[in-house]
């Protein structure tokens, strides 16, 4: 075994986030973390060791406090629930627990869509932020405020829960993905779009179901996931490469790819192809923001006022999820380990020799 340094492809440059120097994590974050704990010690009788660990590893609050850098703090709670809810369905509907019949993908799905009975929009009633989760998850998140959050949201929760049991078998499994197929699967599996529409409903951006189903806008938001999900593939390969978990990237897909042009083994080629994928997801992002505002009328200025409020949603999202897995309190990855990696997009890997 041997340590070998990589160069990671930069992704504050390839991403433009000099542009957005001052993304910062919410400094409401400590005060939410606590109340985390005290929400977990509550459910000690509920979730094994185990799974708080894994509940715990996440570092939602963290999460929530990079997806919403100016929220206060009764927002930033409602965040919190949203993120533990998607985290729970997954700790539950994992390939074990799933077989052990203690999660229910149907009751969970019938839930999800059991939303008649909303009410408004309203943080004043935050006193404990994270008791009765899901029933607060139904009524805050599928507001009648947002008809259009309420549909876009089920449809992606409901396609995420159902691609999950797919996922899990995958990574058991050797099944070999080419690169597109690998995209187009990571796609569905990946639990960002129904955090895009829970982003949007909580910006309270006013765009019409016929508006966001343009090719254009769907161009955004395909982009956005493509984005976000490639790369949290580069920012976990150094883990899961360590762990021999890495099946499910990237990375390795484009080393097993006889169509691309990286050779079995050559892990910064990888991680080459990969940084070239996300500038390619990031051209087609701005050609769809563009191609958006150039489908508007001249005079409509309020839409292309509530596409370029969506458009700042978006990159919004794609920096906080960056910033959550990269942030030196994060304990997900480990990805950089000196200062000088994390400036230089510097990563050290343990390889076999």
């Amino acid at each position: 075994m041997r340590t070998v340094q990589y160069q990671l492809p930069n992704l504050d440059l390839l991403l433009d986030r000099q542009s957005r120097p001052n993304y910062k994590v919410n400094p409401n974050e400590p005060d939410l973390g606590k109340e985390f704990t005290a929400f977990l010690d509550k459910l000690q009788n509920v979730i094994s060791p185990f799974q708080r660990k894994e509940i715990e590893g996440a570092q939602l609050p963290l999460c929530a406090a990079a997806y919403a850098p100016e929220a206060d703090i009764q927002k930033l709670r409602v965040y919190l629930d949203y993120f533990v809810l998607l985290l729970l369905v997954e700790v539950m509907s994992d390939v074990s627990n799933a077989q052990a019949g203690m999660f229910d993908l149907d009751f969970m799905i019938n839930l999800l869509n059991a939303c008649a009975d909303n009410q408004p929009f309203d943080t004043s009633k935050q006193k404990d932020p994270l008791v009765n989760l899901t029933e607060r998850f139904a009524r805050k998140c599928f507001s009648p405020l947002s008809p259009s959050y309420r549909d876009d949201a089920t449809q992606g929760t409901i396609s995420y829960l159902q691609a999950a049991a797919q996922e899990n078998h995958d990574r058991t499994s050797r099944a070999a993905f080419t690169v597109n197929s690998y995209i187009a699967h990571r796609r569905k599996v990946v639990a960002i779009s129904p955090v895009i529409a829970f982003n949007r409903w909580m910006a309270r951006i006013s765009l019409s179901h016929e508006i966001l189903q343009t090719p254009s806008l769907q161009g955004l938001l395909e982009s956005t996931v493509d984005l976000i999900a490639l790369s949290n593939d580069l920012i976990s390969y150094k883990k899961e490469k360590q762990q021999g978990e890495d099946i499910h990237n990237i990375v390795s897909v484009a080393m097993a790819d006889p169509a691309i042009p990286v050779k079995s083994g050559d892990i910064q080629a990888g991680l080459d192809f990969a940084g070239s994928k996300i500038a390619e997801a990031y051209s087609r992002f701005q050609q769809s923001k563009l191609d958006a505002l150039a489908q508007l009328a001249s005079d409509d200025l309020e839409t292309r006022s509530e596409i370029l409020c969506y458009v700042n949603t978006l990159l919004e999202t794609i920096d906080g999820n960056i910033v959550w897995q990269i942030d030196p309190r994060t304990v997900r990855y480990h990805l950089f380990e000196t200062p000088e990696e994390r400036a230089d997009w510097l990563v050290s890997i343990h390889v076999e020799d």
